[in-house]
Order: structure tokens, then sequence, then C-alpha cells
């Protein structure tokens, strides 16, 4: 219960408190010993204290002692000496006036006595006053008046004071803020401390995080260090050092010891005076306190250190000036804090390169992160996940690679082409999606040298070339026809090679003088003339073609296509999010897919690597379709024309940034994200780093060239048959001749004239 006492009508009024709180801090040990026949209490006073309203306001206690320390005003040391303090050391409680308990408390700590409390109380107060006092509480009507300035509404209010805590908060409820009171022990553990705020902002979720902290140099340095580390212990599911607002309450030499490397932003401090033998009581100079707030400071070398900054003043009546604001911290954002990023190497997303040992980093996702630290003011350090995967769970609940980096609080997000997906939402939050895209297949087509001797043939399909070798046929035995029935034929006969050189000219638009016997025949040779005209003026135009542009052989266009056929052999980027893909698939394609990289798995492990420019180099030597993104594989193709993507798409991906689960940045890194796309930074970033001519289009596939070898080697072969057929019939002519010399008997025949 708290005790409230009257004066004036020398009564006692009980007003209702939380049950289990005692009357006040200091009166702890009566109601302890409230058992007992006499209960000791000592007064130090530098005047007459009433003891029949000191019996009034402890009217509850039985038997009650009074020792009586007397210390003129000045000579305050009087209290510190050995006989003194013999006495003092004796008595379960002290009690002081309003006006000398702070030096008196003073006095006792500096030599020593830091566990003994001085409790204050007013010798004559108003109706409705509080008896007993702390000197915190002096400077209450200030503090509240600060609080009032910051615009709180609502304050948590912490202390190792009972009397302290509660009686602030009781007058923060009578003006309307809601108040939540936690009190703390300057003795209690780390872990004691950590308990205590993590009780503070659970108990309601939607309570602000603005601390009112009242204490001892040593209990306000434990509750500053654990908030400061509350967001790590808390897996940074919390934003403790960026949204908490602190308000410290200590006395002026507490300031020396104050925790100035507390990482948390917003600190703002109020230290009452020390109370010294030299400044009278009375004088307005102990009634006048600080305030100052917990500022950044860049120091030599770069370094980012805390440093008080004096803002203001403030007296025990109320009075407050700031000249400068109390948390100028909340308008800075993240106030420089180092954020631990994590990427990998994924063109034109990200780019990695080795800089005199060490990486350095560019691409899209560089700029958009260094984007994001322009506007919300903090600085990143990028890094290359260990293990060099994306995140793939490797045991129930167990992640490797970027994710797990997350999962296990080693990073503070992940600025890469990480795609999102339902399994890894399990584990971790993403933002709104950067980026899009869709898996398909790259693959080397064949080499044309293999088929380069063929290209002769290329112009015509092979029907066409059937026709032609019908129509050639027919030409040689209607000619040789119509020439055997002709009555004008020639004497010698007609024969049907030369018919066949005939008609092989005229296909192949050679001269010949041709001697027509008749109008039919004329008229057939005239047309066979025409036809072979028409069709080998198509085919030499075709045939330009050719050697421009190279003639395309694709082995297959589909993903079942390449499931299907066994000359190929294809697969993924290790560790990705493909090889959960292809193995827990639905479709069939993936599943069969997936079968080839396990069979493919066991006698080459590079068809799981987690490098993508091995997998690169193994689709340029061929014989290797791999399975990624398209955004980086139209960039290979871009650079290299033999390479083709599949027609089909394999899954429709979409990249987020990767911040741990239950994170309270997703929403504030969303907003900027879509702040980015509207403002058309995205478009701008894709033009810069989706680089590159392409050294395959149509106009580079036209461009003149000088003929190889290669080229023109059907031409040779063509070549090289005619000096066969010539050879071979020079020999059969031979071969002849000799025979029928041996029939004639061995002399040559004569020509009779």
């Amino acid at each position: 219960m708290n005790l409230m006492v009257d004066f004036a009508g020398s009564k006692t009024h009980m007003m209702g408190v939380p049950m289990g709180m005692l009357r006040y801090a200091v009166l702890v040990l009566i109601c302890v010993s409230s058992a007992t026949t006499v209960v000791d209490i000592g007064i130090i006073e530098s005047r007459d204290v009433d003891e029949m309203h000191m019996k009034a306001a402890l009217n509850n206690i039985t038997t009650v002692r009074f020792t009586r320390i007397i210390v003129p005003l000045e000579q305050p040391f009087v209290l510190v000496r050995n006989d003194v303090l013999n006495i003092i050391n004796g008595l379960p409680v002290l009690l002081a006036p309003v006006d000398t308990c702070s030096t008196y408390q003073i006095l006792l700590r500096r030599y020593g006595h830091k566990r003994k409390r001085v409790t204050c109380f007013r010798p004559n107060p108003q109706p409705e006053e509080e008896v007993f006092l702390s000197p915190a509480l002096l400077f209450s009507p200030s503090i509240i008046n600060v609080i009032q300035r910051l615009q709180w509404s609502a304050v948590i209010v912490m202390g190792d004071n009972i009397n302290e805590a509660w009686s602030i908060s009781k007058e923060l409820t009578a003006r309307g803020l809601l108040c939540l009171t936690i009190t703390y022990n300057e003795s209690d553990s780390n872990a004691v401390i950590h308990e205590r705020i993590m009780n503070s902002t659970t108990t309601d979720r939607g309570f602000p995080w603005n601390y009112l902290l009242l204490g001892s140099d040593k209990g306000v340095h434990v509750v500053l260090e654990e908030a400061a580390k509350f967001d790590v212990l808390n897996r940074r599911r919390s934003d403790m050092r960026s949204t908490s607002q602190w308000l410290v309450v200590i006395q002026e030499r507490d300031l020396e010891l104050f925790h100035k490397d507390s990482w948390l932003d917003n600190v703002a401090v109020m230290t009452y005076p020390n109370i010294s033998a030299d400044w009278p009581i009375k004088s307005d100079k102990t009634c006048w306190g600080d305030m100052y707030t917990l500022m950044y400071r860049n120091v030599v070398g770069g370094n980012v250190s805390r440093r008080l900054a004096h803002v203001g003043k403030f007296n025990c009546s109320g009075y407050v000036y700031n000249y400068s604001q109390l948390l100028p911290n909340l308008a800075y954002g993240f106030n420089g804090r180092l954020f631990v990023a994590s990427t990998m190497r994924w063109a034109p997303f990200t780019f990695v390169k080795n800089v005199s040992g060490e990486l350095t980093f560019e691409g899209l996702c560089v700029d958009m992160l260094h984007e994001l630290s322009l506007r919300l003011n903090f600085t990143y350090r990028v890094k290359y996940p260990p293990d060099g995967e994306w995140g793939q769970e490797i045991a129930p609940g167990v992640w490797s690679g970027m994710v797990g980096e997350l999962q296990n609080n080693q990073i503070d997000l992940t600025v890469a082409a990480l795609t999102i997906s339902s399994s890894r939402l399990k584990v971790m939050d993403f933002t709104y999606p950067f980026g899009y895209d869709k898996g398909v297949g790259v693959y080397r087509i064949p080499s044309a040298e293999s088929t380069q001797w063929k290209i002769l043939f290329f112009p015509f399909t092979w029907q066409v070339h059937m026709c032609l070798a019908i129509a050639f046929v027919f030409s040689v035995l209607l000619l040789y026809f119509l020439q055997c029935t002709n009555r004008n034929k020639p004497t010698t006969g007609v024969d049907l090679g030369d018919t066949t050189l005939l008609i092989w000219g005229m296909f192949i638009r050679y001269s010949y003088d041709v001697k027509s016997t008749s109008i039919a025949t004329s008229f057939f040779i005239s047309f066979v003339w025409l036809f072979g005209t028409v069709t080998t003026a198509i085919y030499c135009g075709n045939m330009m073609a050719f050697f421009a542009v190279s003639k395309e052989t694709l082995p297959f266009r589909t993903i079942p296509e390449v499931a299907s056929q066994s000359e190929y052999k294809w697969g993924t980027q290790g560790g990705s999010f493909w090889v959960n893909i292809f193995e827990f698939g639905k479709s069939s394609d993936y599943k069969a897919i997936w079968r080839g990289i396990r069979t493919f798995n066991q006698t080459d492990p590079s068809v799981l690597h987690t490098d993508e420019y091995l997998h690169r180099k193994k689709v340029e030597a061929g014989k290797y379709v791999f399975f990624v993104e398209a955004d980086m594989l139209k960039g290979w193709a871009r650079e290299n024309c033999d390479l083709r993507l599949l027609e089909d798409s394999v899954y429709q991906v979409r990249y987020g940034i990767g911040l741990p689960i239950h994170s309270p940045y997703t929403k504030l890194f969303s907003e900027q994200l879509v702040s980015f796309s509207e403002e058309g930074l995205f478009v701008a970033w894709k033009k810069k780093w989706w680089r590159g001519e392409d050294e395959c289009s149509d106009g580079k596939k036209m461009a003149t060239r000088a003929m190889t070898l290669g080229d023109l080697q059907s031409a040779f072969y063509i070549l090289v048959i005619g000096i066969f057929l010539a050879f071979t019939a020079v020999m059969g002519e031979k071969v002849v001749q000799c025979r029928r010399r041996s029939q004639s008997g061995g002399t040559p025949p004569h020509h009779v004239s």
C-alpha cells in the first residue's frame, strides 16, 4: 500500500496502489522489523523536527525510537566522523529534511557507505503531500515538463527506488499519460536487468518504448548496457536501438561515470546538482540542473563515438529551458549504424572483383544498398557467405548460405538476387520485390564445321533436290526421244551421253551450240534453258545468304526435349533455389530433370557446383545445359553467339532484400523500394548494368567477312570429285584402247578417207 500523510488533520490516508508494493522504499526495514517492540529511526537534522508529526506518519509502528543526529549546515562533514558513523551504522533507517538529504547522501556515498540510503521528508508538509522523498523527486515537476515536451503519450518508468518510480508514475498518470512501472536493484545481475527490459516490451506490445530511467550510476550503466544489447539478444527481431527513447535522471556527480559508449540512438540525460558544503543550502545554485543529449561524433581516423552535448537547464520548480533538441537523433534515421550485408556474385545484380586481395562489389544490388544507406543514414559492409551458397535447407529447419547467416544472426540483411520462396519465408523476411525473372536453360548449338561440307546442298531442301533430279532425268530421256524420232536426225545417230551433257549444261547455264532439227526439240530446249536460268539464279542467291549467315541446327527447344535426349548433360547451381525446385517440384518435367542431375552427379559432381562461371565453361565446351535465371544467361548469349536459350521457362522468380524473421525493418525497407520503383531508379540501374553490345544481333551476323576454307570446302570436294571422275574416265579410255589393240593384232586401226 502507498501511505499518504495529512499533518493538518493528523490522520493517515490510504491511497490504493497495486498489492505487494511497500509503503516507501525506505520503510522496508520498518515493515520487516514491525514485529519487534522498538524500531530505531535516525533523523539527521540541522534543526528540531516535531517528533509528533513523525510518529503520526508512522502510527502503525507500536514503538518508535528516534535517534537525533544534529549536523550544522555550515559543517556537513560532521556526519562522517567516526563516532557519528558508528551511530549511523547501527540505525536501519535514516531520515533527513528535504533541503539537506542530498548533501548527506553524497557524503555517505563518498566515504564508502554506498548502500546506506538517506530518505528525504518534508518537515512541515501540506495536505496530501508525500512525507518521504528522494532527491530526484525534488525535480519531478521538471521531469514531467520534459516528458511533455518530448510528447510522450506513454512512459515506462524504471528505477532502483520504489518510492521514486511509483511517485513519478502517479504524477504522470494524473496528467493523462499511460505508465508502466518496473523496478530493479542496483545489485541485480545483467540477466535480471535484461529480463526486466524484456518484460517492459512484452507486457503490452503496442506500448511505446519511452523510458524514464532513475537510479544510481551503476544501475543506470547496467540498464543502458543491456538495452544496447537487447536487439542482438532478441535475435534482431526488435529495434530497441533506434525506436526507443530514454530520459535518464541521475545526479551530477554520476555524469562522469555515465555510460557514453551506449549505442542507443536516443538518450537524454537530466542531472540534478551535488550539494556541497561550499554552497549555501538555500542558494538558487543548488536548485538548478543540466540537460544533455548523447550525440554521435566523428573522431580521428573516421571512427564514430558518443559524446554528451549540453542542451539546456532546469530547476526544482518545474522551469525547463532547452536551447537545442533533447533527442535530435530521431531525425537522422539509423544514425550511421553499421549494417553487415551478405551477397552473392550474380551478374548483372552483383559483380565481384578481387583488388589486391580484397573483394569489391558492384552492380544493381550494390547501387540499391548505397541509395538505401543515404536515405536511412546507415553505413554498410558487404561480405561473401563463407560456404558460397545462396541458401538451401540442409536439415529440417537448418539452412546454409546467406539464409543460414540470417538465421544465425551473423548478418543484418542480404542484398543479392535471392529468390523469394515459401520455404525461405519460414525462417526469414523478404521486402517488396525489386526484381523479377524466370528460369531457363542455356546450351551451345552444335559446331557448324561438322556440317560445313554440306553447304552446297543447304540452299534447297531435300524435296527440291529430289524434284530437280527427277526433272533432269526426265529432260534427258525426253530430249533423247525427240532426237530419235526426228526424221532429220543426224546420219551419225543420236548419242545419249551428248544428250545428258546438253541437259546438264542447260541446268547450270553453260553455253552450248545447239542445232535444233525440229520445232518440238527447239521448244523443249528453250524452256529447259529458262528453267535452268531461274533455278540457278535462286540457288546462287540462297548460297550467298548461307555464306553470310550460318545455318542453325538446334538439337532441342524445350525442357521435355532436353530430358528425353541423351547427347547433352545438364545441371544447375548447387546450394541455390533451383535445387529445391527440381528436387521437390511436382511437374513431371522437373522430376525428369532432377533424375538426370542426380545421375550425372555420380560421375560429374560439377553439375551441382556453386560457381556459375564453371558452369559457363561447361556450356561453352558443348554438350551441356545449365538451368538458372534468364537475366544472366541472356548476358552470356550476348557475348557468345553460339549460346542459345530454351524457348520455355522453368519458374517465375522474384528477388527481395532478406532480413531476419519478424524484423522491425521489413516495412521500412519495403517502403523505400516502392519509392525507388516509382522514381524510376530501377530502370536507370538496369540501363547501367545490363551493359554490353549484343555481338549476336542481326546486323553483326550480316557483317561482311572473309570466306574461310571451311566455307568453301564443299566446292573443293566437288573439284576433287571431278578430278577423280576425269582420271577414272582417262584410265577407262586407256583400258578400252589397249583391249582394241590386242583384238586387232597390235596394229592401230586406220581410217579410209
